[in-house]
């Protein structure tokens, strides 16, 4: 699992986390950033948020196109899906409590690896979340559910399933049975009420400052956005009745209220505690935060994208957020004529030297912020293209609710495109799963940021971005070699069906 592993100070542990955020809003500061093309598009239809009827009707398309990379991908998917069905777990079971690594575990991320600290073994899921004897805890649900959903709307859809595969209402009615079962049980307090505010977290005893400023956004949202594209796939055939659909939506809005006050209260202790990490303020936590919100929002799709608004801009003082995307992505990826952004000092010379962070003094166009992070050899670009997976994913999200992200251009003229071009150069050089060395990469800009580092998460990248940019020949020469090696990365649902055949 690749993010940061959060040391939160206890500081301020009397101030409540609104407190510690005046409603400034930043909105002055976002005002000065270059809004996106568009406007908010309102939707009477599923699905809606990361995919249309139009998108699932071009993939059933090449899904049938016999021989198809498209139709070898959704065999692959086929087999998940079956797994999902047979194995013993309790997909019933859900979890409530202040353990916010069984959150992460349970909700939002497959693997069971992590963090020393943060790695939860069966055993502690199960008793944790009161599994039946004799059967495994889910981990990862609302990603299971995710892949149940689009499986289900691509058969629904005419996608063509062999005799043998999973019928769509029996992938639908799992998916459904995850999604009710958290939106029922999980995500309570201790007084049985969804979490809607950080102080819920263990009856607003002083812990739950620590749970905020360690990762409550990152965590959850990383899982929402695929809750949230599930409830959306499976009101596009019909899976839930009126009654299912209301709880479900509350469901939505409260954790809405949840990431958003924890972003808040991130950007606040991150202001304070000065320039050494000033970079935080911008990694792949707020990525995280604000594809959570932008996903909930385009689901929820009410006063005529009020939310969406407030996420894409930060100028509505009644839902106040720190750090909106458009201030977000004029930070987090660099542009022309750049400088880094004050981050954690250097401990050696250079990135075989210094942890668990390492800067050069400049940086390329096209970088993403998140480059800094060095205690492991996989974390130097991993860190960043992961933040570029989100981007691409929040294109397809934007776009559906009417604004074009790849066509956006920051104060510097940084952009999707760019950053997918600068760490193609990478691929084409070290090559993918390979490590950087001195003499490997000097065709790369900045080179001497990733020497030791391993090119890992890269392919993904590539297959989106040829899909999205097919005239840049940087990216699309490396096109058929990514294919190959991205290997689980292309049954993830909401990038699913995001290449070229």
């Amino acid at each position: 699992m690749l993010r940061m592993n959060p040391r939160g100070c206890l500081l301020l542990i009397l101030l409540s986390p609104t407190s510690l955020f005046a409603p400034k809003t930043f909105a002055q500061q976002s005002g000065a950033y270059p809004v996106l093309s568009g406007v908010y598009r309102s939707s009477a239809q599923h699905p809606r948020v990361f995919m249309t009827q139009d998108d699932l009707n071009d993939l059933v398309t090449r899904i049938n196109s016999p021989n198809s990379f498209s139709s070898q991908t959704f065999s692959k998917l086929a087999d998940r899906v079956k797994s999902h069905l047979a194995t013993k777990v309790d997909w019933d079971a859900v979890y409530s409590g202040c353990d916010l690594d069984i959150y992460l575990h349970a909700f939002s991320y497959e693997p069971t690896t992590g963090y020393a600290d943060e790695i939860r073994t069966t055993s502690q899921l199960a008793s944790a979340m009161h599994v039946k004897e004799g059967m495994l805890p889910p981990t990862g649900a609302a990603i299971v559910a995710a892949r149940l959903a689009i499986y289900a709307a691509l058969v629904k859809s005419g996608a063509k399933a062999p005799i043998g595969w999973p019928a769509s209402g029996e992938a639908a009615a799992l998916a459904k049975r995850i999604l009710l079962a958290w939106a029922d049980r999980g995500f309570r307090d201790q007084h049985g009420n969804t979490l809607a505010k950080a102080a819920q977290f263990c009856d607003g005893q002083q812990r739950f400052m620590r749970i905020v400023q360690s990762g409550v956004g990152l965590q959850i949202g990383r899982g929402i956005i695929y809750s949230a594209h599930a409830q959306d796939l499976l009101q596009s055939i019909g899976a839930f009745n009126s009654s299912q659909t209301n709880q479900l939506n509350v469901f939505h809005a409260a954790i809405f209220n949840l990431i958003r006050e924890a972003s808040n209260f991130r950007a606040g202790m991150s202001e304070m505690n000065g320039p050494d990490s000033a970079c935080e303020r911008y990694s792949n936590h707020v990525a995280a935060h604000l594809a959570g919100l932008l996903a909930i929002a385009r689901l929820l799709d009410d006063d005529s994208g009020r939310r969406f608004n407030a996420v894409l801009y930060g100028k509505d003082r009644s839902i106040p957020l720190a750090i909106s995307w458009t201030d977000w992505f004029n930070h987090a990826v660099y542009g022309e004529h750049d400088r880094p952004i004050e981050c954690h000092k250097n401990t050696g010379r250079d990135r075989l030297t210094s942890q668990p962070s390492f800067q050069t003094g400049v940086v390329a166009p096209g970088e993403i912020e998140d480059r800094y992070r060095n205690a492991t050899a996989a974390q130097g670009f991993g860190y960043p293209l992961g933040v570029l997976t989100g981007l691409f994913e929040t294109s397809d999200l934007m776009k559906n609710a009417g604004f074009d992200a790849l066509a956006y251009r920051g104060t510097h003229q940084q952009s999707i495109e760019m950053a997918t071009q600068y760490y193609a150069c990478y691929g084409r050089t070290a090559g993918f799963k390979r490590t950087v060395m001195m003499d490997n990469a000097r065709a790369c800009a900045d080179y001497q940021q990733y020497v030791g580092q391993i090119v890992n998460g890269l392919e993904i990248n590539i297959v989106v971005g040829a899909y999205r940019f097919p005239g840049n020949k940087a990216i699309a020469d490396l096109e058929a070699t990514a294919k190959a090696g991205a290997g689980p990365d292309l049954l993830d649902a909401i990038r699913f069906g995001r290449w070229r055949d």
